[in-house]
């Protein structure tokens, strides 16, 4: 299932550098530019950029432990975090990756629920009408 905030910001970061005069790339569904959404060119320079949607002013989503290496350096060179607030225009804040330092990022542990459970068959048994 697409996340819309990320196509939404992904939109937004577009839309952003175009009107900046960059050249840009949605590269987020090629798994050969992992850890980075979208590539922007500009008088012959490579821009990598990370993007990330929030809905609260100051907010960073939770990267994936793709987008980071195992330094906890940013993959990209930029993380631009897309702002929705209700009633606003957009915002995007651009971090540049050298102002991302390591100790502020933190690994984080988590579970995933496995596609071989998440089916009809397994989860029909514990459905209920409200």
């Amino acid at each position: 299932m697409p996340n819309k905030i990320e196509q939404k910001a992904i939109a937004a970061a577009t839309r952003y550098l175009t009107n900046r005069g960059y050249a840009v790339e949605d590269v987020s569904k090629k798994r050969e530019h992992r850890g980075y959404d979208l590539v922007a060119e500009q008088g012959g320079v490579l821009h990598k950029i990370e993007v990330k949607g929030c809905s609260h002013l100051w907010g960073i989503p939770d990267p994936y432990v793709t987008e980071f290496d195992a330094t906890r350096k940013l993959v990209a060179d930029f993380l631009y975090v897309v702002y929705f607030i209700d009633g606003e225009e957009p915002t995007v804040c651009t971090i540049p990756r050298d102002a991302l330092k390591p100790e502020f990022v933190m690994p984080k542990q988590s579970y995933r629920v496995s596609a071989g459970f998440k089916n009809e068959a397994t989860l029909k048994p514990f459905l209920h009408a409200i």
